[in-house]
């Protein structure tokens, strides 16, 4: 059994915890990142003519409509709730979010005719200004 000086253990353990920290350091930097993950896409919308329901009620089919591309999730759409709290905003008067699989399927719906036509036919007729954010579930 070999015995250790006092000064050596010290510096032994000083090297120890230096090689644990190092690797702990090191797995984080060169673990591959997972997958990508699903990207939310938010568009918000100022109608037009807002009293009108029948507009509203046209660009949620349409939404919803949107389902049948390739790498949708899920499309939900509706209206603004009355403020809950100081820093809430009801300014818009419709709300559209799609969950995509990944940022690929983001970029495919962009260029899908299906979207093109509804942009065209509903969005720009029914719809004086939008905004789109796009969220990912990293």
């Amino acid at each position: 059994m070999r015995q250790f000086k006092a000064g050596q253990n010290g510096a032994l353990g000083a090297f120890a915890a230096l090689a644990i920290c190092s690797s702990i350091f090191l797995s984080g930097c060169l673990t591959t990142p997972p997958p990508s993950s699903t990207v939310t896409h938010v568009v918000l919308m100022w109608l037009k003519h807002p009293e009108r329901a029948a507009d509203r009620a046209q660009l949620i089919r349409a939404s919803h409509s949107l389902r049948v591309i390739p790498g949708v999730l899920r499309v939900q759409a509706g209206g603004a709730i009355p403020p809950v709290g100081p820093h809430t905003s009801r300014d818009f008067d419709l709300g559209v979010v799609i969950t995509f699989r990944d940022r690929a399927a983001l970029l495919r719906y962009e260029k899908d005719p299906r979207h093109v036509e509804a942009v065209r036919r509903y969005l720009r007729p029914l719809v004086r200004h939008y905004e789109v954010y796009n969220l990912t579930g990293r």
